[in-house]
């Protein structure tokens, strides 16, 4: 067990990085309490997120999840994996840090898109009528995407590259070690 654990983890990293499935292990490992921002905010709204972007848009959206960052800062305590757009600007990412520990799933470009490309659940895949891009505007918007958000994920105190592991386990296991060796610095 870590001695001096942060209240919060935060997970940050681009959709389909693997935040979700990391942060379920390394909060078992931990002995940690586990949300999913996404998961939180369907549960708050009654909707799930592909149908709040098409009832309200995503601005609206982003609204939602930055009050449901507020929230779980002031209510829980443990793992929060964060949805891949959470961290818009630097006032909520500020926020983040003062707040627990951010920790950046980095995956490679490559490895997302094949993980991605084919989930009609995830609403920034779909174009305005509803149907899926096409593969080659799919992955201009979406390496656009990537590459503006990349400077904010890059702020996490912890950075982690998931394609240098072959499970899960060994990459939380890493993880574990660098808080480990984080909060003993601190």
């Amino acid at each position: 067990m870590i001695t001096n654990l942060p209240d919060r983890i935060f997970l940050c990293g681009f959709m389909g990085a693997g935040k979700t499935t990391i942060g379920k292990v390394l909060a078992e490992k931990l002995e940690q309490s586990f949300m999913d921002l996404d998961q939180f905010i369907e549960h708050e709204q009654g909707l799930s997120i592909p149908e709040i972007f098409e009832n309200e848009g995503e601005d609206a959206f982003r609204a939602l999840e930055r009050s449901a960052i507020r929230k779980a800062i002031r209510t829980f305590k443990g793992i929060i994996a964060l949805g891949g757009g959470s961290l818009q600007d630097q006032h909520i990412l500020d926020h983040i840090k003062l707040n627990g520990l951010l920790i950046f799933i980095e995956t490679p470009f490559s490895v997302i898109f094949e993980r991605i490309k084919n989930n009609t659940k995830r609403p920034l895949l779909l174009d305005d009528g509803g149907s899926p891009k096409s593969k080659d505007v799919l992955q201009a918007e979406l390496k656009a995407l990537y590459q503006q958000r990349m400077p904010l994920y890059e702020q996490a105190v912890i950075q982690i590259d998931s394609s240098k592991f072959d499970d899960v386990d060994s990459l939380s296991d890493k993880l574990i070690r660098k808080i480990k060796n984080h909060v003993s610095d601190h």
